[in-house]
């Protein structure tokens, strides 16, 4: 086991004013500490913070950390308190070891809710000090490598799965691949034995055949090397198991089918020697094409930087290169820990760099704009785990998102404001729909108005969890509020209807309808989870009406697929003669009112109308079908036929063709019938339309 004066020794290699004595005590407490306690393999439980610390040390990080590492289980698994731990080191050591302890508590077998929850205090500490990470991080890898010793299979699942989903990550977040390789392997093979060792019976057999291929290949490397005249480091290794298993599944080809098992790396002084290294790479060796990444032009978001090529090798086989220099091999393997340098005897550490720290800053976003625990856990998960695209804005800034993004991520990442706003966007100088997949590369134009409202569809494709949490946020509310107003309108509406007693709230019997508050009241009855019948039972009459139908529930006012929902059976626009039905859990569901879809029974009627002020800024959909001329120029006639009239196509699709005629189903965006009367009208004046009818 390590001792104290071990330790003290290890950390005293890089930082000579290391405080000793603060050390030695945190080592003698925690030992004291964990007293008789033992692990699953038997051996004492301090082996275990004092594992902890030295791979700690073996980073180079600061005293405080190291510390943090002795003590970072004494909170969870002692007497010890955070006031008792606050009071013998300190406010930052306690703040260290209470954030590590917090995400210790996730746990797959609790409840969602509660591991969310403590994922979100996570994420929250996270975000004032990275140490809390990187401790657990070290924590974590130390425990996985002791696994097989839990005798329960069902634990080591559930422990390589968190590993898997949530650890391995957040390590490649900061760039420390030295730990995500070795937890992502370890997860692996508890995860799936069967896998693991068919793929590591493989390997052993490619190296038996081939058992000088790494060695023969790195020399023949350096002799390419020394008669360029650059000096280089070069190296040969083999690619994890996981890796290799991740590749397979993404390829959906056996092993035999993957060429780059080895990866070769070529450490050089400079930027300009990797530049150059990858000159003499190309020149003396035949490139694969679409295998050439740089990523010292552009680091990913953990500040990897590196150029990857692949080629045909000197021995006529398909190997991976990687060139780099030495500090982006230390960061590559090291991530964040790399940054911490030792400049007269302080500790720099690089809490204000913000490419180690946008990433947490989006996590943040999402932890502030999700509703639920449950949310901040999924979308921050999603974050995670995505690979990356490039784009630029207008002005030449870098914006990183994950593969598949759409411009409306795009837009969310620039700003909360600028995606809730957007609505259009230029790619590389040609407007496209905003659900546009962006690729790397493109420069992305985000067009934005003040009237403009995150759309519920949005959230169908877009991808981040940013977008996704912030569009949820907006919805959210504007259901709420919609909901709690249709509510409002829908007990004017029982009152005028029912009986000759003017409205109001005193008449409201709340507690009779399990509710709190009015406003709970009127959002239950607005969701119809309240039965407006049952309300209209409960009111007092004085009389009664004759017909409901001398009042309604004004419309438009409400955004269309909240609290209000225009039937998709026969689309309603503005100026058509409607009916509401009241739907539990939806709200009002607006239909024309000869629509065949009406005539079921068991509905809730409820008279609606159109507010016709002229402030109204609202379209609609409306369904055409469009007879047109099977001839070249038809299509593009009658798309400009829409367009010059002001109304935008949403949905075109071809219902039957023949050698004659085009059947056409077109989806059209109009203000009202009076708009739509004019499209059809300009529609039927053309030569290439047979025939147009609204459905």
């Amino acid at each position: 086991m390590l001792t104290s004066s071990e330790l003290i020794s290890l950390v005293r290699e890089y930082d000579r004013n290391a405080n000793a004595d603060l050390l030695r005590k945190a080592y003698v407490f925690a030992m004291e500490a964990h007293g008789v306690q033992k692990r699953a393999s038997g051996s004492p439980y301090f082996y275990h913070p004092a594992e902890v610390a030295r791979f700690l040390a073996e980073l180079r990080l600061d005293v405080q950390t190291v510390v943090t590492g002795l003590l970072h289980d004494v909170l969870e698994d002692t007497n010890v308190s955070f006031e008792e731990l606050e009071e013998i080191f300190g406010a930052e050591i306690a703040f260290l070891v209470d954030g590590v302890t917090k995400l210790s508590k996730i746990n797959y077998t609790s409840s969602k809710t509660h591991q969310a929850e403590n994922f979100r205090k996570f994420l929250l500490a996270i975000s004032q000090d990275i140490r809390v990470l990187i401790v657990k991080l070290v924590d974590r890898l130390n425990n996985m490598r002791t696994l097989n010793y839990v005798a329960s299979i069902e634990k080591r699942k559930r422990v390589a799965l968190e590993t898997l989903e949530i650890y391995a990550p957040l390590a490649e977040r900061i760039g420390m691949n030295v730990i995500k390789d070795e937890m992502e392997d370890l997860a692996f093979y508890n995860l799936h034995p069967n896998e693991y060792s068919a793929i590591s019976l493989r390997l052993d057999q490619i190296r038996k055949k081939d058992h000088n291929f790494v060695q023969n290949t790195t020399l023949e490397l350096k002799k390419v090397f020394k008669a360029a005249g650059i000096e280089a480091n070069i190296s040969g290794r083999e690619k994890k198991v996981y890796s290799i298993w991740k590749k397979m599944q993404r390829r959906n080809v056996s092993l035999e089918q993957i060429n780059d098992i080895v990866a070769f790396r070529i450490i050089v002084d400079t930027v300009q020697q990797c530049y150059l290294s990858l000159g003499v790479i190309h020149t003396n060796f035949q490139i694969m094409p679409g295998r050439f990444k740089d990523y010292i032009s552009i680091p990913k978001l953990n500040n990897y930087r590196s150029l990857h090529t692949t080629v045909i090798g000197p021995l006529k086989q398909s190997i991976e290169v990687q060139i780099r220099t030495e500090e982006m091999h230390r960061v590559a393997d090291e991530g964040v820990a790399a940054h911490w340098s030792y400049k007269n005897d302080d500790v720099v550490a690089p809490s204000d760099d913000p490419k180690n720290y946008g990433w947490i800053k989006s996590l943040l976003t999402i932890i502030q704009n999700s509703g639920t625990p449950d949310e901040a856990m999924d979308h921050s998960k999603m974050e995670m785990f995505e690979n990356e695209v490039f784009c630029f804005t207008p002005t030449g800034d870098l914006i990183t998102l994950p593969h598949g993004a759409t411009a409306v991520d795009f837009a969310y990442e620039i700003h909360t404001v600028i995606g809730n706003t957007c609505i259009g966007v230029k790619i590389n100088g040609k407007m496209v729909p905003l659900k546009t997949v962006l690729r790397n590369g493109d420069q992305v134009d985000i067009i934005t108005s003040p009237y403009q409202r995150p759309e519920a569809a949005w959230e169908r494709f877009v991808i981040t969890g940013k977008a996704k949490a912030c569009i949820k946020k907006f919805i959210k509310a504007q259901e709420k509020a919609e909901f709690t107003d249709l509510g409002l309108q829908l007990m004017k509406y029982i009152f005028a209807s029912s009986t000759d007693i003017n409205f109001s709230e005193d008449l409201i019997d709340i507690k009779r309808f399990s509710c709190d508050s009015v406003s709970k009241f009127y959002y239950n009855l607005g969701k119809g989870i309240i039965s407006a019948d049952n309300v209209r039972m409960m009111i007092p009459k004085s009389g009664n009406r004759m017909s409901i139908h001398e009042n309604s529930i004004c419309l438009v006012d409400f955004t269309p697929g909240i609290a209000v929902h225009f039937a998709e059976c026969c689309h309603p626009i503005l100026g058509d003669k409607i009916i509401g039905i009241l739907v539990p859990q939806k709200g009002i569901v607006v239909h024309i009112t000869s629509c065949d879809c009406i005539e079921r029974g068991g509905n809730t009627f409820i008279k609606v109308k159109w507010n016709q002020d002229d402030e109204i800024d609202a379209t609609f959909i409306a369904r055409l079908r469009i007879v047109i001329l099977n001839e070249t120029e038809s299509f593009a006639i009658i798309t400009n036929i829409i367009s010059s009239k002001g109304a935008n196509i949403t949905n075109l699709k071809v219902e039957h063709r023949s050698t004659d005629f085009f059947d056409l189903l077109v989806d059209i965006k109009v203000i009202d019938v009076i708009h739509l009367g004019e499209v059809q009208a300009a529609l039927r004046t053309c030569a290439n339309v047979r025939s147009v009818r609204r459905l």
